[in-house]
This record gives C-alpha cells, structure tokens and sequence, in this order.
C-alpha cells in the first residue's frame, strides 16, 4: 500500500468516526435535554413517595380498595426508590443536579438581615458605613446595630425564664442536626400538634430505613411549621411534653403575636429553643439536615442566625 492509499485509508476511518461520533453527540443532546425537562416531573414523584400520599394510597391497596386492573408500579417501594437512585446518579454524572452542589439540595431559609421583619416595638436592624473605598478608603467597612430578635433568629430560654440558660450556654445540637418541615395555617391545637409529632416520628422511621441507620436521626424533637400558624398554649404543653429540642416557624414569635408570653415560658421553661422567622415557601415537607447556629453573643437572650437546610435526597 503506498502511502497516499495509506493517507486515503486513514482519513475515510476517520471521516467515518466523525460522523458517527456527531450523530451520537446530536443523539445524546437532545436525550440529554429531554431528561432534563423531565425532572420537574421526576421531583413531583419523588414529593409523592416521601409524603402521605404515597403511604396512603399504599395502606388503600394492601387493604383492597383499588381496582384490580389499576397499573400500581409505583407503590412499589423498592420500583420508585431504585428509580430516584438511577435519577441522581445520572444527573451526578452529568454535573447537572442543583448547580455546582452536587446530590445536596440546600435551602436558605433566613431573612435577608436589613430588609427582614421586625416583631413590633424592637428597634429595626441598622446598616453603618464606616469606610468606602470609592471615597479613598483603604477597604470598605460595615457596623450593624440590631436587636438580637430581629429577622431569622433563635431563643434561648433566658428570653422569658430569668434562671434559664443563655445563649452560649446552649448546646448547639438543638440548633443543627436533623429537623422534620410540617405545613400549617392557623392556629395550631393540641390535636394539631399530636398529628404534627406522630407525622414526623413516622417519617423519621422511613428516613431510617432509607438511611439503613438504627440511631442518629432525631428529626422528630426539631419541628419546622411551613405556613402563617399560631402556636397555642394546648399546643405548646404537647410540644413541652415531648422534649422538643427545637421548633421553630415563619412568624417573628411563636404564640399569639400580641399576646406571647404564655407560649414562651411554656415552650422556653421546658428547656427547649425556638427559630424564629425562618422562611419555608419553597421547602417540601419532609426530613432535613438543620443548621441554625447561632451568633456566640455571650449572656444574651437570643440571636441572628444563618439558618440553612440540607437535603440529601435533591426534593428541590
């Protein structure tokens, strides 16, 4: 063979695998694409099997209430679950799930601090610059001035109980570990809170399944309400009762907002913590990892936190 039927050879061998390799790239584009759009779908499955519906709907089944002819491969447990796990490593491989954050969904669910809520009669958060670069300065440099409730932020038991713990005095694991997000408008009742605890311990054993753990997922003793709820005092001896590390809510205070107290020493005098002001809207129900550490400010009654959620199983 000379070489310019060498040469001829090796170009047609190549040409031949640049146009395979383009039809397969197009092939893949646009599967690509179509997974991608699919995934609202996929996520509303996923909010399916980790609520109540699915478990309801699959109590219905196993006590015959459905059609016999009724196609059901997703109430089977292992079928919905093995697809998820094919769904998030796929989009792991793609680098595509939740931006740069890999398989974990993280929800910010704090107040922006100077545009945030503020209960009525506390002084507003403050902004104060010091120095601006665009005036000479060596660096730009901020002081804040701000009540220690404003925004999102935690209680700690001195707030209302004058021999109860101050806020460096609080272990932070009533503030970060896992947390169960329940929805609800109105005021909450002690049947409320009752069904509130009984749906997150029932949750919390799912999760444990899920997790293959036997320990370690606390979720149930950290309640997060979703939704403009009042806490009342029947509700909040349910809570007490409970040993709630935390429980937090939407509102600036838990409780009537005009009238707190009661709830408070309720809740604070059993030792627990509160979030409060946090924001849910985009947050499924559901079993999360919580991070609401607070600032360390010594002696005090209370402060701003960063309070964020991580969600391993990508819900968002």
């Amino acid at each position: 063979m000379t070489k310019t039927e060498k040469a001829v050879k090796r170009i047609s061998e190549m040409e031949a695998i640049l146009d395979e390799a383009h039809k397969r790239i197009h092939a893949l584009e646009e599967a690509i694409e179509a997974f991608e759009e699919y995934q609202d779908s996929i996520r509303e499955l996923d909010r399916y099997y980790s609520g109540k519906d699915w478990k309801n709907d699959f109590e219905a089944d196993e006590r015959g209430e459905l059609p016999a002819d009724l196609k059901r491969g997703v109430l089977s447990e292992d079928a919905v679950y093995d697809l998820l796990e094919q769904n998030r490593d796929l989009l792991n491989r793609l680098g595509e799930e939740d931006g740069d954050n890999g398989a974990i969904k993280v929800y910010d669910i704090s107040q922006e601090v100077f545009g945030c809520a503020v209960y009525p009669g506390d002084p507003s958060p403050e902004r104060i610059v010091m120095l601006k670069k665009s005036e000479g300065a060596a660096c730009n440099l901020t002081a804040i001035k701000m009540c220690a409730h404003n925004g999102t932020h935690v209680d700690a038991p001195y707030h209302f109980v004058e021999e109860g713990k101050k806020i460096d005095e609080v272990d932070l694991t009533k503030w970060v570990g896992y947390a169960y997000v329940a929805e609800h408008d109105g005021e909450i009742t002690a049947k409320d809170a009752k069904k509130i605890i009984k749906a997150a311990r029932e949750a919390e054993a799912d999760f444990r399944e899920k997790c293959n753990a036997d320990s370690g997922i606390d979720a149930s003793r950290r309640i997060l309400i979703k939704g403009k709820a009042v806490v009342t005092e029947e509700a909040a001896m349910v809570f007490a009762k409970e040993k709630l590390l935390l429980f937090g809510n939407e509102s600036q205070t838990v409780g009537p907002e005009d009238a707190p107290m009661a709830v408070h020493l309720i809740l604070l005098g059993a030792d627990m913590t509160l979030l409060e002001g946090i924001r849910l809207a985009e947050v499924p129900e559901g079993i999360y990892l919580l991070n609401a550490a607070p600032l360390n400010l010594g002696g005090s009654d209370g402060a701003p936190c960063r309070a964020i959620l991580l969600d391993p199983w990508g819900r968002g």
